[in-house]
């Protein structure tokens, strides 16, 4: 029989035990893991969260504790999105929060962000709005449409392609394609034909069939949407043999072509598909960068990909800025991103504080970019052939067709 004493101590060691479980820093990640959102950008921007927080852990955790990862789903609707910021706000009372996958979550978060005082590390969100709004709170380590467009526009351009068609969704980052793709290009005299579409469209027959009948047909498409409707667009243009082919190219504006889902989806018609990811792994080829990939591939048995390291980074970088000012602190957090420069798999990361252009506000300016176009079945972004940057090409030719 336990005695009184034993019982009071055994109180205390639980109660004990409580109160260092409850010494644990959270971090907040917000991602598309349902329909209609992205659902794999999703899961690799948590895998990539996940990761990062086993890592920081294993090597002592922060500030000598450990870190808890807690990760909302916003089924990319901003709703929801919207609901799962206020509950890592107020519910889980975390300390900063990153992640998603869709621009208009994105941006419908920032003014959350600013009615808690919180950090929000945006990850695979490109519409120049998310940081154009000028919100202190909002910081961005994935490219913006200006910056990654203009740089896919000057692709277009030494590819010698003269007749170009924009599909794209009716989002904030679907118009943001369209506008950027269709000022770089028909300044260089390059013919820009723009439609639009809703993302939850599963049908594109109607408007595919219309470029069919085209004279001069398209020398490339440009798909600007996301989740499985950007797959079934592409899927959709190859069964009906309009792309990619020998005469038209099809352009991935959307993340979804970087992911698995991509091959099971198109299959052999993915082969000569064109992507943009915002950093490949691997690549630079550092140490930093090559460990990355290794324990990516140990921990989740597939090759990571740009929104798996989006969401590496966006833990990575919170965490330094809590290590900088040895505190939890939202106020410190946001200082010190402000003035952080951490080296992550993708490179130096560091946040503008330049107001012009607009969307320069808090961006990481130095985000590598990439047009890639796969040539084998299964190929992995990293595995498949480098177009562009000119310094970075993997082959004579800027353009491989069919």
């Amino acid at each position: 029989m336990r005695t009184i004493g034993t019982m009071v101590a055994a109180a205390v060691l639980l109660a004990g035990t409580s109160a260092f479980a409850q010494e644990t820093i959270k971090i907040g990640g917000i991602a598309p893991l349902s329909p209609p959102g992205g659902v794999q950008t999703g899961e690799s921007l948590r895998d990539g969260m996940t990761l990062a927080v086993e890592q920081l852990n294993a090597a002592g955790g922060v500030l000598g504790k450990k870190v808890e990862l807690v990760v909302e789903d916003t089924s990319g609707v901003p709703e929801k999105g919207i609901a799962a910021f206020e509950r890592l706000a107020s519910k889980e009372n975390v300390v900063a929060v990153t992640g998603e996958g869709h621009s208009v979550v994105c941006s419908a978060v920032g003014p959350v962000a600013e009615k808690y005082d919180l950090a929000f590390v945006a990850g695979e969100c490109w519409a120049d709005e998310v940081t154009a709004a000028h919100t202190k709170q909002v910081f961005r380590l994935t490219v913006a449409n200006s910056l990654v467009f203009s740089v896919a526009s000057d692709w277009v351009k030494a590819a010698g392609l003269k007749n170009v068609v924009v599909f794209a969704e009716n989002s904030d980052w679907g118009f943001g394609v369209i506008d950027i793709f269709t000022r770089n290009l028909e300044e260089a005299g390059i013919h820009v034909t723009s439609l639009t579409g809703e993302n939850t469209t599963t049908d594109f027959t109607p408007q595919l069939l219309q470029l069919r009948r085209a004279e001069p047909k398209p020398d490339l498409i440009v798909a600007g949407f996301t989740g499985s409707a950007l797959l079934l667009l592409m899927k959709q243009a190859a069964d009906l043999g309009i792309a990619p082919s020998a005469e038209t190219a099809m352009f991935s504006a959307g993340a979804d072509a970087l992911e698995p889902e991509f091959w099971n989806v198109m299959g052999d018609n993915g082969v000569h598909v064109i992507a943009n990811p915002a950093g490949l792994p691997g690549r630079p080829d550092t140490e930093i960068s090559r460990a990355f990939s290794e324990a990516y591939q140990a921990r989740f048995n597939r090759p990571a990909n740009a929104p798996a390291m989006e969401g590496y980074d966006g833990v990575m970088v919170i965490a330094e800025a809590i290590k900088a000012k040895n505190s939890t602190a939202s106020q410190d957090i946001q200082a010190a991103l402000r003035t952080l420069s951490w080296e992550g798999p993708r490179g130096v990361i560091t946040f503008s504080d330049k107001t012009e252009p607009a969307w320069a506000f808090q961006q990481w300016m130095g985000v590598p970019i990439y047009v890639i176009q796969y040539t084998k079945p299964n190929q992995t972004p990293t595995d498949a052939t480098v177009l562009w940057p000119e310094s970075e090409r993997t082959t004579d030719s800027l353009l491989l067709r069919p």
